[in-house]
């Protein structure tokens, strides 16, 4: 029976993961109780999180997966070696897993589906058989970062998560302590935090850009995994470089790559354009509204103040984005500055109309859930 139960596992996947577990939870605080801490070992955990986690949300996630911005081939190579640092599997794995679960979401055919259990979308799904399935990731087959990444990779990530640790603890005659703090505990704890974002990120939180997914947002989730925590706007807008749209969104990988930017060292960034993301809001308040009206009868002034709103915002979209089309189609005739004031007064009229169409519709949600 036990042996019939271990089938379905990836045996040295397993085993690996649950090592490094047992060394973390156990050795590491016996190794601080008997020989304490050195300044060194906690600057090697952080400097090795920043890299190997940004390796991952900005190389692994935005870039390889999702393309949401260009860059040149020097770049692509630190972006693998970051994301090799996470031990998180080889890009064309890790990317097609990603990819499938975008567009299987909720389904069997997701790989980390949330529908199978909080554990399964967490861990369990890496250490079962078949998570080693390729495919939809020919564009990625084609880079030389990649083509190298995929030939080397368990020699690649052995010396940069391991082997490099233990000589740097050398340097401050700790390679234990070298090992543990800049290699075993940090892949640990990279580990667990990129896998967050397909549990409680899809268990936790909130959906205000799409209600009929389990995807949700957490700007708690967002502190531990640079960003990606706001993974309701994401699982709506998955081709926008940046995952917390708001300016005081903790989104540090959106921060990097746009004073990449600015140095000419990633281009051609993708975002969502904000009426769109408009769009997405009011939607997803009419959803919540009609979700709630399956249980109670709204009486007919509410229901035709919330067409009257909806229908007035719907108009408000569209204008702004005839106004979008007419600018850039201006800017490549004229530069005179007069169009760029209108433009931001429409533009700020705009804004200041669907925030209060939000907020007229978010009153009539709350009431209604009162009634409930």
């Amino acid at each position: 029976m036990i042996y019939k139960n271990l089938k379905q596992y990836n045996l040295p996947t397993l085993f690996s993961i649950l090592f490094l577990n047992i060394i973390t939870v156990s050795y590491f605080p016996y190794y601080i109780f008997k020989h304490g801490v050195v300044w060194q070992e906690p600057v090697l955990f952080v400097v090795g999180w920043i890299f190997s986690g940004m390796g991952i949300t900005i190389g692994y996630h935005r870039y390889f997966s999702h393309k949401t911005f260009k860059t040149y081939a020097l770049i692509e190579w630190i972006l693998m070696l970051c994301g090799t640092m996470g031990l998180q599997n080889k890009i064309i794995n890790w990317c097609s897993d990603h990819r499938r679960h975008h567009k299987k979401l909720d389904t069997p055919d997701d790989p980390y589906s949330i529908t199978k259990g909080f554990f399964h979308a967490h861990i369990g799904w890496v250490v079962k058989n078949g998570s080693e399935k390729v495919s939809g990731v020919s564009d990625l087959s084609k880079k030389n970062a990649v083509i190298f990444q995929t030939k080397y990779y368990w020699p690649l990530a052995m010396v940069l998560c391991f082997i490099i640790p233990i000589i740097l603890g050398f340097s401050f005659n700790r390679p234990l302590g070298g090992l543990l703090w800049g290699g075993i505990v940090r892949v640990v704890l990279v580990h667990h935090f990129t896998f967050f974002i397909n549990s409680f990120c899809h268990f936790i939180g909130k959906r205000n850009y799409e209600l009929n997914t389990s995807a949700r947002d957490s700007w708690l989730m967002a502190f531990f995994t640079f960003g990606e925590g706001y993974h309701n706007y994401h699982h709506k807008f998955q081709w926008d470089y940046r995952n917390g749209i708001k300016w005081y969104n903790f989104d540090p990988s959106k921060w990097i790559i746009r004073l990449l930017s600015y140095f000419k060292l990633v281009y051609h960034l993708r975002m969502v354009e904000r009426p769109e993301i408009f769009r997405a809001q009011i939607e997803t308040i009419n959803s919540r509204i009609m979700k709630i009206s399956k249980n109670i009868n709204i009486d007919k002034l509410s229901n035709e103040k919330i067409k009257n709103i909806t229908a007035k915002a719907i108009k408000n979209i569209e204008s702004w984005e005839s106004l979008e089309n007419r600018y850039k189609r201006l800017k490549k005739i004229s530069k005179k500055r007069y169009n760029n004031v209108f433009y931001r007064k429409r533009i700020k009229y705009f804004e200041l109309e669907l925030k209060n169409s939000l907020s007229s519709l978010m009153i009539i949600l709350l009431n209604l859930k009162n009634i409930t």
